[in-house]
Formats: structure tokens, C-alpha cells, sequence
């Protein structure tokens, strides 16, 4: 335990720093918040100020404490043409410890908006990176519950680490000045407030022993549930034609109630934490104040105001510095897992594609000695060697799980082989930006995607092109029949995941986006399975047409397919072999 609690705080301390640069570099705003941060310290302080001018007219304190200070106050009073008396210095005080509340005002406000700038940020970037750059093998590994906990309770999480450093700081520093006026005004309540930090401090030391492993279990229960809920929803058609609605809902019940447990005794300790300051100062004060005691002798009503408005600001600055700085660590704690990606922001990751080359175009691809494994010992491919070139058609065959679509994905540059390796031309795939691939390789499934939006936006999906290229798309993907069947045609919108559609008009449209980008290589894995003869072979028909000049690779088990490809690469226990056939 005490290992792991060493292995955490090293964690949070590398963490925050590079934290920090990130949102000074990204967030301008950030730069003006710290500024306005120190500018409201800095009206608090004069404000305190005023109360040592104060004192002396109480007669609390000696005639030559801090003389300097009240020489200064008295000049301004005089200059202003007021009364060196009590009155004065309370209305000063009030004045400046007005425009101390506006500014802090202003600090939250600008503090607040810059840390839901992070957290959007972080939460775009998160999802970008996830759709663009993170290892398909890393994903695979992980729950769909832990992407969308980073990209929403985490990120969230980091941008309250900004708002609460900053408060952290604002308060560490206005008790800081607090304490030295406190001194100059009474030792004893200076030694009562010492005595409060170091209770203060063994109070942290033991909260945060107590708060991370709740905090972690908080974390993962957070996960677990997203993961359910989102996998249920994703899957609600097959959950209730296998009657596992109670099933889900139960498993969903029991982790959120969990969760809501864990946020609740987090929640406790927090609202402990801010409660517990006020009755230790309560009860050092009972002790302090006690009738029979004699701490302290008689005071005047104008020394206790001074030395209760300082203390007050003294102790809310601690608790804020308690509260907020625990709340910050915990944040971090949480916010760990986003560590990468800051790093990519800051270029500090392996994100390197900005150096690898483009290519403008596929003419050949050659697997050499190539393997592949999701585990190191259970390779499911072995040695694969094997070339598509342009001008040729492929069928690749197997039984279900021989590897086909492991490498289908090698191919698409999602997944990178454990050793061999695979090229383009003479150029392996680790030289070639991710994207520039993606761009000229297009993976056509059996079960295509479909989103909420129109059809044409559906195979647009965020492509620039003509309406010339859509209808072409369109006509060659053998989609047209079913799109002038439609009040609305081409424009018509679509249920959730096509739940409007048939297999076949799925298929399709699929079929109809990967036309429209016109790519060099295209994969279809099973994606003519859901069309009738007929539709099949016009379909069949004008992609071989289209493809001739290029490469078309079909994953399949249709003989009708095989027959008319020039290669047919058999996948059997990992490994290939190719029967090469007559051009077609």
C-alpha cells in the first residue's frame, strides 16, 4: 500500500506541471485569470493593511509595530482630508474589501470559463485521437466505458483542476499575508492560527491517504457503468428478442448504485473537510476564550473587529486552500489517464505522423514474412507472404475467425504486425501517414454504419464533393431504385443505426460511401451478403468495371464472388495459400 501511495503522488506530481504549461500555451484567457488572481490578492492585502492603523487607535498594539504601514495610511487620510479615528479606517477597509469582492467575482468567473475551456478541449481531443490515432490493438483492450469516461467525467475532472489551483493559490497566498498582519496585531491569535495549520495539515495528510482509493473505485465504477449502458443501447434489439432486459437493467442498477455510494462518501468527506476548520478553530477558541482564562486580557470592541476580520480572512483562505487543494489532487488523480493526451497536444508523444511520408497513390501492396497476435502466444497469422497489385481482383476465403478480418485491418494500417512487415510499393506502412492510408484504402463491412443524418449525408460523411459524385455513387452502388422510392429522396433522414433500412439498403449505402471517395484499394468484407441475385450481380458487375485499373479485395465465402476474382487467397489455422486463377 505504502509503495502504491508513493507510485500515486509521483504519479500527480509529473502530471501537474506538465498540466499547467498546457494550459498557459493553449488558453490565453488562462494568463489573464492568474493575473486577475494576483491583482484581487493584492487588494486584500491592502485592505488587511487597514487594520493595523486601526489597532493603534484601539490601543491594542505598541506605538512602533508596523509604523511604516500606518505612517502610510495616515498620510492617505490626511491627503483625503479625513479623521485619524476608527471611523475611518472601518469605511476604508469596507471600500477596498468591496472592490476585493468584485474581483474575486471576476477571478471565478474567469477561472470557471478557462476550465470548461479545458474540459472541452480535452473532450474534442480525447474523441479525435481516439478516431484518428489510438492503436486499434489499444482499443480492442479496452471498454467503450473507459473512452467515454475520458472524454466526459475525466476531462471534466481536469478542468477543475485549473479552477481549483487557482483558488488554491489565491487563498495560500492571501493567509500567507493574512498571517503576517496577524503577527504585527496579536501573537496570541498568530500562535492560534499556527496551531490550526498544523492541525489543518495532519488533517490533509490523512484525508488524501483516505480519499484515492475511494476516488479510484469511484473511477472504475463510473467506467463499468458507461460501459453497460452504452453496449446495452447499442445492442437493445438483440437483448430483448433474447428476453435479457432484466438482466441489463439489474447489472446497470446494481453498478450506478454503487457509484452513487462512492459519490456519496466522497462527497461527505468533502463537505467534512470544509466543516471540520471551522469547529477546530470553534473549539481552540472556547479554549482560548475561556472566561476564567487568562490568555488574553480585556479587549476593545475595535481590536476584536480588527483581529476577527483578519483571522476570518485568514482561516477562509486556509479552508479554501484545504478544500480546493484537496479537491485538486483528487482531480488529478483521476484526470492521470489523460496524461497522453496533453502530451500529444504538446507533441510529447509518439504521435509522430507529422514527419511520415504521403502517398498520392496504391499500386501494389506486399505482405513479407508477416505475423500477427493478440497475445504473444497465439499468433493468428503466421509468415504471410502475399502482393495485390492494380488491375487484379482477390477473393480472400476462410472459416469464421481463420484471421480474415485481422488482415483486412493490417492491410487498412489499423493494426501493425508483431514481426515481417507490410508495404506499399517499396515503402513500409510504419513510413506512411496513418491518414494518407486511410484516404486510399476504403473497408466496406458486412454491417455497414449508419448515423443519424440523411442518406446523402450518409455517404458524404463529411467528404467534399459534387452532386455529380454523389448520384454516380448512388447509381453505381445499385441504390438509386430504393432512393426514388423515397418522398424525399436522396435528403431523407435515417433512424438510429438505419433502423429503417433492410440489410440490403444498408449494404448499399455502404457500398455507395466507399464509391464516392474513389479510393485505390477497396476491401468488401461480406458486403454484397444482404443483396438478392440480381442487385448482386449489376453491383458486381460495375465495381469490376470501375476497379480495373485498380484493386478491388473481396472478403467472401459467395461462390459467385470467387468465380469472378483473379486471385483466391484460401486462410486456414493463420496461414495463406494463394490460387491464382485466369484474368477475368
Amino acid at each position: 500500500m505504502v509503495k502504491k501511495n508513493v507510485y500515486v503522488f509521483h504519479a500527480v506530481i509529473s502530471y501537474f506541471p506538465k498540466f499547467i504549461k498546457y494550459v498557459f500555451k493553449n488558453f490565453p484567457s488562462a494568463r489573464i485569470a492568474f493575473y486577475v488572481t494576483l491583482t484581487s490578492i493584492a487588494f486584500e492585502y491592502i485592505a488587511l493593511t487597514v487594520m493595523i492603523p486601526l489597532s493603534k487607535v484601539g490601543g491594542l498594539s505598541d506605538p512602533g509595530t508596523s509604523s511604516d504601514i500606518s505612517k502610510a495610511w495616515s498620510s492617505i487620510a490626511a491627503w483625503l482630508g479625513w479623521a485619524d479615528d476608527d471611523r475611518t479606517w472601518i469605511w476604508i477597509f469596507l471600500f477596498l474589501f468591496c472592490l476585493r469582492l468584485l474581483l474575486g467575482f471576476l477571478q471565478t468567473a474567469i477561472n470557471t470559463l478557462v476550465s470548461k475551456k479545458i474540459m472541452s478541449d480535452l473532450s474534442s481531443g480525447i474523441f479525435r485521437r481516439v478516431m484518428a490515432d489510438e492503436p486499434l490493438s489499444e482499443i480492442y483492450k479496452r471498454s467503450v466505458g473507459h473512452y467515454s469516461s475520458l472524454g466526459g467525467d475525466e476531462a471534466y475532472r481536469a478542468g477543475q483542476i485549473f479552477l481549483n489551483s487557482m483558488n488554491a493559490i489565491s487563498g495560500g497566498i492571501g493567509a500567507l499575508v493574512g498571517l503576517a498582519v496577524l503577527f504585527s496585531l496579536s501573537l496570541h491569535a498568530f500562535y492560534l492560527t499556527i496551531l490550526f495549520l498544523v492541525i489543518c495539515g495532519l488533517l490533509i495528510y490523512f484525508s488524501i491517504k483516505i480519499i484515492f482509493p475511494w476516488n479510484a473505485k469511484s473511477i472504475s465504477l463510473n467506467r463499468e457503468a458507461s460501459t453497460v449502458f452504452i453496449e446495452s443501447f447499442n445492442g437493445i434489439r438483440s437483448i430483448r428478442s433474447m428476453g435479457g432486459e432484466s438482466y441489463v437493467a439489474n447489472k446497470y442498477l446494481d453498478l450506478i448504485l454503487r457509484y452513487g455510494k462512492t459519490l456519496f462518501f466522497l462527497e461527505l468527506h468533502n463537505s467534512g473537510i470544509r466543516l471540520i476548520p471551522g469547529l477546530i478553530l470553534i473549539v481552540l477558541s472556547l479554549i482560548f476564550l475561556f472566561p476564567q482564562s487568562e490568555l488574553i486580557g480585556k479587549i476593545s470592541i475595535v481590536n476584536l473587529f480588527a483581529i476577527l476580520a483578519i483571522l476570518t480572512r485568514v482561516l477562509s483562505s486556509l479552508g479554501v486552500v484545504l478544500s480546493s487543494g484537496g479537491k485538486m489532487l483528487i482531480d488529478i488523480h483521476s484526470a492521470i489517464d489523460l496524461n497522453d493526451v496533453i502530451g500529444a497536444r504538446e507533441g510529447g508523444t509518439d504521435n509522430n505522423e507529422i514527419s511520415h511520408l504521403r502517398i498520392s497513390e496504391i499500386k501494389s501492396i506486399e505482405l513479407c514474412n508477416l505475423s500477427y497476435g493478440y497475445t504473444s502466444n497465439s499468433p493468428v497469422l503466421v509468415d504471410i507472404n502475399a502482393k495485390l497489385t492494380s488491375g487484379n481482383t482477390y477473393a480472400l476465403v476462410g472459416k469464421s475467425g481463420a484471421g480474415k478480418s485481422t488482415l483486412s485491418d493490417i492491410l487498412l494500417g489499423l493494426l501493425a504486425p508483431i514481426s515481417g512487415w507490410a508495404m506499399i510499393g517499396v515503402l513500409p506502412y510504419e513510413k506512411i501517414e496513418g491518414k494518407s492510408i486511410r484516404r486510399k484504402i476504403i473497408l466496406v463491412e458486412q454491417q455497414t454504419r449508419i448515423f443519424s443524418a440523411s442518406i446523402k449525408e450518409n455517404i458524404k460523411f463529411g467528404l467534399s464533393c459534387t452532386e455529380d459524385e454523389i448520384n454516380f455513387a448512388v447509381d453505381t452502388s445499385g441504390l438509386r431504385p430504393f432512393v426514388n422510392s423515397l418522398s424525399h429522396g436522396i435528403d431523407t433522414l435515417l433512424d438510429y443505426q438505419g433502423a429503417n433500412l433492410s440489410g440490403g439498403q444498408r449494404q448499399r449505402i455502404g457500398l455507395a460511401r466507399a464509391i464516392v471517395r474513389n479510393p485505390d484499394v477497396l476491401i468488401l468484407d461480406e458486403a454484397t451478403s444482404a443483396l438478392d441475385g440480381q442487385t448482386r450481380d449489376f453491383v458486381l458487375k460495375n465495381l469490376k468495371e470501375l476497379y480495373k485499373d485498380k484493386i478491388l479485395l473481396f472478403i467472401t465465402h459467395d461462390s459467385n464472388v470467387i468465380q469472378t476474382v483473379n486471385e483466391v487467397w484460401h486462410i486456414n489455422n493463420g496461414s495463406l495459400v494463394i490460387e491464382k486463377k485466369f484474368k477475368s
